[in-house]
């Protein structure tokens, strides 16, 4: 049976998980100021500092990806704060079936840091050739996934709660569009998501289904609050966008509670 990759990701998101290699990064990519530590990801702890360089810094050189709608990758001058970061002009609207919006994907980065997830890349409203759009890092030395490996047994109980975490920020922003092109890992087994711009739909449908749950990440997203959201979204979502978030968290909430009722609190919620 061939599956699709949706379902493939699917599959990665439910199942026990062994569905990762590690491969050396690329000797083509530039080096930069800042590295990407294999226990660390780039920008946490600088996010301040590295949105204003995606901002501002000159772009030396645009690339344009595999297709039309891919972003264009920018590489930006030698020596400074980051070495690359992508470029895509999304205005809101309907694309091939599918509501899209640059400003989704500022939105999933500034949720990320709200809940301090650190798990989506910086990005920031920019404006290039008259268009504005989103300007997200480019992540350095990441490795590829695989199908024949899976994490060393001291990042296996990391790894399963960073996989609930994934399912359940995709069903808060109400993302559909998760598929294996827009998972990364780096060398320390930290999953990296990109690609929000199909987020945040109006429908307060669940699109992947609950099956573990991170304890301490459920606390933050329980906790979350209107106003909360408001200040820090407001800029980027509507009115109606950020009361699906919360519409949907109250449907992440009685899931939960079903199946903490039909298999017990050790078999569902990972502390």
């Amino acid at each position: 049976m061939i599956l699709s990759a949706s379902r493939r990701l699917a599959v990665l998101l439910v199942c026990l998980p062994a569905l990762l290699g590690l491969t050396a990064p690329s000797s083509e990519q530039p080096a930069s100021t800042i590295r990407q530590d294999p226990g660390a990801r780039a920008w946490v702890g600088r996010y301040q500092e590295i949105e204003e360089y995606l901002r501002t810094a000159e772009c030396v050189n645009m690339q344009p990806m595999a297709s039309n709608s891919s972003p264009t990758r920018c590489t930006l001058p030698p020596g400074g704060l980051v070495a690359r970061m992508a470029w895509k002009p999304q205005p809101p609207g309907v694309y091939r079936g599918f509501w899209e919006s640059y400003k989704s994907e500022i939105a999933a980065y500034e949720l990320d840091k709200l809940l301090k997830m650190d798990m989506v890349p910086p990005a920031v409203e920019r404006e290039l050739q008259g268009n504005k759009g989103y300007a997200v890092l480019w992540v350095e030395n990441i490795v590829q996934l695989k199908a024949d490996t899976s994490p060393p047994g001291s990042k296996r109980a990391d790894w399963d709660r960073q996989m609930a975490r994934a399912s359940m920020f995709d069903n808060l922003i109400g993302n559909a569009d998760r598929n294996l092109n827009n998972v990364l890992v780096d060398a320390a087994w930290n999953l990296i998501l990109l690609d929000h711009t199909r987020a945040f739909r109006s429908s307060i449908e669940l699109p992947r289904p609950l099956n573990r749950i991170d304890g301490a990440y459920w606390d933050r997203v329980q906790g979350l609050t209107r106003q909360e959201l408001d200040a820090a979204l407001g800029q980027w979502l509507d009115e109606s966008q950020i009361t699906a978030i919360l519409d949907r968290r109250e449907k992440m909430r009685a899931e939960t509670n079903r199946l903490v009722s039909e298999k017990g609190s050790a078999a569902v919620v990972l502390r």
